[in-house]
């Protein structure tokens, strides 16, 4: 493992992407080890992850799909992960319309605005992703975004069994 958990920031709300998750869940990813520290330290440490709604069953698509993680084995690690201190979180009308206006404001895409949003409605202190242009997007916000994966290694995303 490359990072070092008792580098991880402690006592912070994560909110995390699908894939974070599904990579986070995948235990032979080629990512995994840079991304699990994360969910465990919010799992089994003093972290909070917020987990949104659609994200478990999308994890376990992208899991099974992608990863080659065979169905039963992504659905039990999916629902052990609803069944833990995780806090499952939902986005109301106004989360929905505040990432249009993130979206016209910012000149960014909306999806990525939605959980820029997202995290704002839940006071989230970071904002954990796969993606690399959410630095320009959370510049100016309270949240802190992180992508966990070292940039010579975000090539591992596109892995498949």
């Amino acid at each position: 493992m490359t990072r070092q958990v008792d580098s991880l920031p402690t006592e912070v709300t994560v909110l995390t992407d699908v894939n974070i998750l599904a990579i986070g869940l995948t235990d032979d990813h080629p990512a995994h080890d840079e991304v699990y520290p994360w969910i465990a330290d919010a799992l089994d440490g003093p972290n909070v992850l917020l987990l949104f709604d659609y994200y478990p069953l999308r994890a376990q698509y992208i899991m099974t799909r992608q990863f080659g993680v065979e169905p039963v084995d992504a659905r039990n690690a999916v629902q052990s992960l609803v069944q833990s201190p995780a806090r499952i979180i939902s986005a109301t009308d106004a989360t929905i319309l505040d990432a249009y206006e993130i979206s016209a404001e910012k000149n960014h895409d909306v999806y990525d605005s939605f959980l820029l949003s997202l995290a704002r409605s839940y006071d989230a202190d970071y904002l954990l992703t796969t993606d690399t242009d959410f630095a320009e997007l959370c510049e100016t916000e309270e949240v802190m975004y992180r992508n966990p994966i070292p940039a010579d290694k975000r090539d591992v995303l596109t892995f498949e069994r």
